[in-house]
């Protein structure tokens, strides 16, 4: 008999724990269950941030949250306000036009658009990120579409690459359009908890003309400790539709915004 969904999660994740990875024929074998199944069972556990996909298979993902959204690990974010993210990422999608080079910065919600880029229907596209996440992603991207991924020290908290030759390499190349994220947007601009990361998006955006802003309510009426830069050389602000009121007064008073 085949176990409720949530009994072979369980037992799924207890068989990750001890072997740290499993393909997804081992657990089709081990569950007596089909491939659709096991693949529902596995988004189920991501979603939860307690697993991580890797090629052919799963892998155990211990969770360490401190609490605070910026120094949490890079799997905890992508899976906090999934769904509001996704809603954004859908939005932004159709501020990408055929022959953009656009840059894709390493936050969790521009991963979520770099994925619906993936599946989009747009034509020619160049995506020059300093981001591992999309890097990775890039396999699932049509042929047609190009990356450059930009080099540096990495970062393990960002999952990405900072620093002066990750600026160095920034200069050589043209951007169209530049999508980022913060960890905090008030009325004074955008923050982050990490000054290299500061310092890299202040670079970013002073190359760009049309920086476009990807952040769910939660950011807005927050600060962190390293501030990136003032609203006005943000063009473009993409939310969700629970972002305070009083947030949405201060910012149609500088720029467009999408709901």
């Amino acid at each position: 008999m085949t176990k409720p969904s949530q009994v072979r999660q369980k037992e799924i994740l207890d068989l990750l724990e001890d072997s740290h990875h499993c393909t997804i024929t081992q657990l089709c074998d081990r569950f007596s269950v089909s491939i659709p199944t096991v693949h529902r069972d596995i988004d189920e556990l991501v979603s939860n941030g307690k697993a991580e996909k890797i090629h052919g298979g799963v892998q155990y993902l211990p969770v360490h949250d401190n609490g605070s959204s910026g120094n949490a690990s890079f799997q905890v974010r992508v899976n906090r306000q999934k769904q509001a993210k996704r809603e954004i990422a859908h939005k932004a999608l159709s501020l990408i036009e055929e022959d953009d080079v656009i840059f894709m910065d390493s936050s969790t919600t521009v991963l979520h658009l770099a994925r619906e880029l993936a599946n989009s229907k747009i034509g020619r596209v160049t995506v020059i990120t300093n981001s591992c996440s999309v890097a990775n992603e890039f396999h699932t991207f049509p042929q047609h579409m190009t990356l450059i991924s930009i080099g540096g020290a990495y970062n393990a908290q960002l999952h990405s690459f900072l620093g002066s030759i990750t600026q160095q390499t920034l200069d050589q190349l043209p951007i169209t359009k530049a999508f980022v994220s913060a960890v905090g947007v008030s009325e004074n601009g955008l923050y982050t908890f990490h000054e290299p990361h500061a310092d890299f998006l202040k670079h970013l955006l002073s190359r760009s003309s049309n920086n476009i802003l990807l952040a769910d309510a939660s950011k807005f009426n927050r600060q962190a400790v390293f501030h990136i830069c003032d609203l006005n050389q943000i063009n473009t602000i993409v939310s969700d539709r629970k972002i305070p009121k009083e947030a949405i007064k201060y910012l149609k008073t500088k720029k467009s915004v999408i709901l």
